[in-house]
């Protein structure tokens, strides 16, 4: 990796003061995330800055200019693909991990599995899923939300894109794709990448087991109308090219969704005039029918606190891209080999762009633009290709859920945790009321 210039040459990002580290330490000592630090690093350098600490160097683009500049501008020299990064390990030749045309072939693979017309027919599959979810719950019970939502994400992932039972399969995949979530969290790794990953090995190597069996069950008896048909036929006998386009859509595709419900349904705990103001609407709305994208069409009420739960928990909070070539972001010079975190997460919280940037209120987006401030699914050629899925899988979920339960808070204060996405941490409850 080149070093990078000091600042005092005017071309490289600057590095944030000591009182700005000071007070990202202090952040961090008073509870807050590393997400949260990068806040108080971008208050103190501006929106383009150098991270430098020992084992560890990195330019974080926060502000508008900048994220545009890493994702759209300056793709051709910021790849997505961040090696030895455990992601691209794991995920190989996955589409999340791939740039250029590879990236782009892969896509034209995909992009009609994700059409909303093709999508929509699922949705009685996705009130399923969430009533199977609702009438687990007892009345009065207190829920680990996250859980229940990666149960409910799963489900609908596995018999929307590659037509697998979901009650049947995902108890038995989401222990293992636990591990190749905790696999990739950020973590240790990032200072010590030879660092060994004790007790994942196993579940790993079941979980490869798990999906070559359904990959040559599938190419035995073929389903068609599916991705994973698809991906099948596109590689042909290429194996591991079908299991990593798998492996990638399963983790990325079901606990984002997840993340974003949970957070959703905890946000709604914690704001109950909110929750009641969306619950009548649903009402309104449905009644005690059973919920449909036409039917949902156009509900403000309920649309804002899905963009607004997005905004403040995206569930894939900073985007790594290394630079190939040397770029500029905002005019600073980011030379080959560089290490880009493309921070979402403060884009989402910048003081200049939002009002009240850390309070819920889902009617800031009522009639708005929300233009480069509000990228929950990314922007340029890496726009995230599972969206339309996620939208629909949210919005018909929560309605249903809103319609057969209420939610409580059995926690203090909402505290996110970094794993593979911007999760809740453990232990943060929700108590069920149940309606019907």
């Amino acid at each position: 990796m080149k070093p990078m210039k000091e600042k005092t040459d005017g071309h490289a990002p600057p590095i944030p003061s000591v009182e700005s580290r000071l007070r990202a330490l202090a952040v961090r000592l008073r509870g807050g995330t590393w997400l949260d630090a990068l806040e108080a690093l971008r208050a103190g350098a501006g929106d383009v800055f150098r991270l430098e600490i020992p084992g560890f160097r990195a330019v974080v683009a926060a502000g508008p200019a900048s994220i545009r500049a890493a994702l759209v501008e300056a793709v051709s020299s910021l790849r997505s693909r961040v090696d030895p990064d455990p992601v691209v390990r794991l995920f190989r030749t996955g589409i999340l991990v791939m740039d250029g045309a590879e990236h782009a072939a892969l896509r034209r693979i995909a992009a009609p599995f994700f059409r909303p017309a093709a999508l929509e027919r699922f949705a009685p599959t996705i009130v399923r899923a969430a009533d199977r979810q609702i009438e687990a719950w007892a009345d009065g019970a207190q829920v680990e939300i996250i859980e229940a939502m990666r149960t409910l994400a799963l489900e609908v992932l596995l018999e929307a894109l590659f037509g697998i039972p979901g009650p049947t399969e995902a108890p038995r995949l989401l222990p293992l794709l636990r591990a190749a979530q905790a696999y990739i969290s950020p973590g240790p790794w990032l200072l010590h990448p030879a660092l060994s990953r004790p007790g994942l090995k196993g579940p790993l190597q079941e979980l490869e087991q798990a999906l070559r069996d359904h990959i040559r069950e599938r190419r035995a008896c073929p389903m068609g109308g599916t991705l994973l048909d698809a991906w099948i036929e596109a590689f042909g006998g290429d194996e591991e090219r079908v299991r990593d386009q798998m492996l990638t859509m399963l983790i990325a595709g079901h606990d984002t969704v997840a993340a974003w419900l949970a957070w959703t349904m905890i946000l709604l705990a914690a704001h109950p005039e909110v929750q009641e103001r969306a619950r009548a609407a649903v009402d309104a709305r449905l009644g005690w029918g059973t919920p449909s994208p036409e039917a949902l069409r156009g509900l403000e009420e309920l649309e804002g606190i899905g963009w607004e739960a997005l905004r403040l928990y995206p569930p894939i909070p900073v985007l790594n891209r290394r630079a190939t070539a040397s770029c500029t972001l905002e005019g600073w010079t980011i030379p080959a080999g560089v290490r880009v975190m493309v921070s979402l997460y403060t884009l989402h919280r910048h003081p200049g762009l939002w009002a009240e940037p850390h309070a819920f209120r889902p009617e800031r987006f009522r009639g708005e633009g929300m233009g480069l401030r509000f990228l929950p699914f990314g922007a340029g050629p890496h726009t995230c290709i599972g969206a339309p899925l996620a939208r629909l899988e949210w919005k018909l979920a929560v309605a249903r859920m809103l319609q057969r339960a209420a939610f409580e808070p059995a926690f203090s204060t909402p505290r996110p945790r970094m794993g593979a996405t911007l999760e809740p941490a453990p232990g943060l409850l929700v108590r069920i009321r149940r309606r019907w």
